[in-house]
């Protein structure tokens, strides 16, 4: 009877075993369900999630031992240590629940990824309990499960990773067919920064004449495109779609899923540079939607951002229009109102007065105004399209959350560019100014230097700087460098505890959040 309690109580450690694993899935669900990405991961924060598992290991196996040892001799006591294992993964579970700030998307594949981590977890937990039926010592090999839980998860991946090969190429397949069945023009959109946006004032400009469908949010993934294509597109003329990378080749892949005909590429710059390497590389990682596009395609280059205008240097087999050159734009004002300026197209001017915040408005409208105007849309047209656009979520949408309180939330995904033009917009503003901040993150060897020019930059613009996470000292460093006062400056562990500790600043303030890192990067 003893022996089928320390079973029971092992069945229900390795299922807590599978709760606190959630947090390494997540991790390789962030990381594109790539082992190299999770490996990054670990490097990148100082391998605290193995120091985290390991700490449970060691607690569980130093009270097991003792517990068994000090009651060995009653024969119902001595099964029970598995409890001890399960108490430190319930504070385990806590502890994560507390702390975690993006939930884990449970989609298809997450679920079949949990079941077979679950059943390996199950078999390890019925493996220490047939051991225990020989030695009630080996029940301190439950404290091992601790441990094994993030290399578990990655077994659980790659025994996977088969079966969703297949399960995906399925919905390739079913997307590529009804593209080339109702034959919409299609238009990939790609770029290190600005894709979002921009593919939503495409949208917007070419709905004057065309019926359009666009990616929804930010599904820029093989799957993103494919579950939009498979599920919504309904005889639409146009589909834009947007591209996203983070390795070499992923913009080919969708392309090669898509076949766009005509294409943008909204600017060349460091992100994701930890995964992809030089700006030379990413610059190539981008092309490769204009090495997409047939010879009766056109490509619009951002002619603003100079890595992005060098690509017309190249040559790509299709027509090749550079913003700045044909269609620009003058006289930029920003203001806490939004975005105002000129819209020239040839011999034709247009003034516009946007609802979206910063100077980088002004160079995707012109991008996307080229491929538009080649679309027969007119100016006035592409004019009211931008007057009448709403901010995306979390880049740079001005909220109102109290009288006292302006909110600039600019949470998705920092890069320097975008973070000078959000401290522009934030010193348009009056009131108190503050900025919440973890920096930036996947700049690789760049990212250091550009924390630190970051911190320069908040010197100038704001009173207050609150910084959170690891990369928060070189922030620092670089705004006190800058003649910032210190006591100005706040380190935190976490966005909730700075965002607490705005009660604390008195008048209107006006706050910037600056980039929300993703739980694989800290």
């Amino acid at each position: 009877m003893e022996f089928y309690i320390s079973v029971a109580a092992l069945g229900v450690a390795a299922i807590l075993s599978a709760i606190i694993s959630i947090p390494m899935l997540k991790i390789i669900q962030l990381s594109g369900y790539k082992a190299h990405g999770v490996f990054g991961w670990w490097k990148s924060t100082n391998y605290d999630v193995l120091i985290r598992y390991s700490a449970l290991m060691l607690f569980s196996f130093i009270t097991e031992i003792i517990y068994i040892t000090c009651f060995s001799a009653f024969e119902w006591a001595r099964y029970c240590a598995v409890a001890f294992y399960c108490i430190f993964a319930i504070v385990f579970v806590v502890a994560v629940r507390r702390n975690g700030a993006n939930k884990i998307k449970f989609t298809g594949r997450m679920i079949r990824l949990f079941i077979v981590n679950l059943i390996l977890l199950l078999a390890m937990g019925g493996a220490i309990a047939l051991a225990t039926y020989y030695s009630v010592y080996c029940q301190t090999l439950t404290a091992a499960m601790g441990i094994a839980v993030p290399f578990v998860a990655l077994l659980a991946n790659l025994i996977t990773y088969p079966f969703e090969k297949l399960n995906n190429h399925k919905y390739v397949k079913r997307a590529k067919a009804k593209l080339k069945e109702q034959s919409p023009i299609v238009i990939g959109i790609t770029g290190s920064y600005g894709k979002t946006t921009a593919k939503n004032l495409l949208k917007a400009m070419l709905q004057a004449k065309y019926t359009v469908l666009a990616t929804p949010g930010s599904y820029n993934t093989p799957m993103g495109v494919c579950k939009t294509v498979n599920n919504n597109l309904n005889g639409e003329q146009v589909f834009i779609a947007e591209l996203g990378a983070r390795y070499k080749g992923d913009i080919k892949e969708l392309c090669d899923i898509v076949n766009p005909a005509y294409g943008i590429i909204t600017a060349v710059g460091d992100m994701h540079a930890e995964t992809m390497g030089t700006r030379a590389d990413i610059a190539n990682v981008k092309y490769e939607l204009a090495a997409a596009l047939p010879e009766n395609g056109v490509l619009a280059l951002n002619g603003y951002n100079e890595d992005c205008k060098a690509l017309a240097e190249r040559k790509p087999a299709c027509k090749t229009v550079v913003s700045g050159d044909g269609v620009a734009y003058e006289n930029l004002v920003i203001d806490g109102r939004g975005t105002s300026f000129c819209l020239v197209a040839g011999d034709k001017r247009k003034d516009i007065t946007a609802k979206l915040l910063g100077a980088h408005i002004a160079e995707t409208v012109c991008v996307c105004a080229a491929i538009a105007l080649e679309f027969g849309v007119s100016l006035d047209d592409i004019a009211a399209a931008v007057e009448k656009a709403q901010p995306v979520e979390h880049r740079l949408q001005l909220l109102e959350s109290g009288s006292a309180v302006t909110v600039i939330d600019d949470a998705f995904n920092a890069n320097p560019i975008g973070a000078k033009n959000a401290l522009d917009v934030l010193s348009s503003f009056d009131g108190v100014k503050v900025i919440i901040t973890p920096g930036f993150v996947e700049l690789g060897a760049l990212e250091k230097s550009s924390n630190v020019e970051l911190g320069k930059q908040i010197s100038a613009v704001c009173d207050y700087a609150f910084l959170v996470g690891s990369r928060a000292e070189d922030i620092k460093s670089g705004a006190v460098k800058n003649g910032m006062d210190d006591s100005k400056i706040t380190i935190f562990a976490s966005r909730n505890a700075a965002v607490e500790a705005l009660k604390e600043i008195d008048g209107n303030k006006v706050v910037l959040f600056e980039n929300d890192l993703p739980d694989n990067i800290v």
